[in-house]
């Protein structure tokens, strides 16, 4: 039954305007990525040609040369992981709807079934048009290259570091495809945990106007760009933005246990947020 509902509720946020319209927008980036791509790079011999993998829009590689679309989504990239699916909770509960839900299904089931269907509804959106772009640049570029963007040679001490920060460098260094897909699936769970974490706190937070839901994953993405940029500038060995974790080919020094205590944190949060907000509703 639990499954059941969350597959109902799944299929219902994907045949959402919102959900589709962000998806048209994370394709449209990649195909933009894509067609640029293909224009710069076209007629280059292999030899010289960059690895296809670090043209993906995901790839932080890519700042090294025109990278502008990349920072661009990575601005707009807090209100995107929003729009899918996190509303939903809260457009139920302003339209009442859930009390009838929480009624067929129990109030508990309702909430955690609504929680995982958005994770999964937002992982999907989040991965889906970057596997395409994946596949794309299989097909429009030579698969031996392995040219980087900084154009350092490969036994330049600098690069050999570069690569040793890349959050699966051993994967990398065995398969630059599989490290790709590994780690589109990573941005895609983060997405999901994100989106969750919002919905969960529309079960504690109620607010009158929607839009306030924006906040919470804007400042929580935000600050630890901040925390990052103080912290590093007085000696700490590695970087704190989220985003230096869940990019491919990021090369800044990283600290893993931090990122996972930290995402491990928001998921406890969400599930604590969304039980409370469940017992609030039943005590009321």
């Amino acid at each position: 039954m639990f499954l059941k509902a969350t597959v109902s509720q799944g299929k219902f946020m994907l045949r959402q305007k919102k959900a589709w319209i962000v998806f048209y927008i994370l394709l449209a980036m990649v195909l933009v990525n894509f067609v640029t791509n293909v224009l710069m790079f076209r007629g280059m011999d292999s030899l010289a040609m960059y690895q296809p993998m670090k043209l993906l829009l995901l790839s932080w590689n890519k700042t090294m040369s025109g990278g502008d679309l990349l920072l661009g989504f990575l601005q707009i990239y807090p209100l995107l992981v929003i729009c899918p699916a996190a509303f939903s909770l809260a457009e139920e509960q302003q339209s009442k709807e859930y009390i009838l839900l929480s009624a067929r299904l129990g109030n508990m089931k309702y909430r955690f079934s609504k929680l995982l269907a958005v994770f999964g509804v937002t992982f999907l959106i989040f991965t889906l048009p970057f596997f395409i772009e994946i596949i794309l640049n299989c097909l429009a570029f030579p698969l031996n290259a392995q040219g980087d963007l900084s154009n350092w040679n490969y036994y330049d001490p600098t690069y050999i570091e570069s690569v040793n920060n890349y959050l699966f460098s051993k994967i990398f260094l065995m398969s630059p495809y599989l490290s790709a897909v590994l780690g589109t699936i990573l941005f895609g769970i983060a997405s999901g945990i994100f989106a969750a974490f919002t919905t969960a706190f529309s079960s504690v937070v109620r607010f009158r106007y929607r839009i306030f839901l924006f906040l919470p994953i804007f400042v929580l993405l935000n600050l630890t760009e901040i925390v990052s940029s103080i912290l590093f500038t007085r000696g700490m060995g590695f970087r704190l933005s989220w985003y230096h974790y869940c990019l491919l080919y990021n090369d800044e020094p990283k600290n893993l246990g931090y990122f996972l205590i930290l995402m491990s944190i928001l998921i406890l949060l969400t599930i604590g947020g969304m039980y409370i907000g469940g017992k609030k509703d039943c005590m009321s």
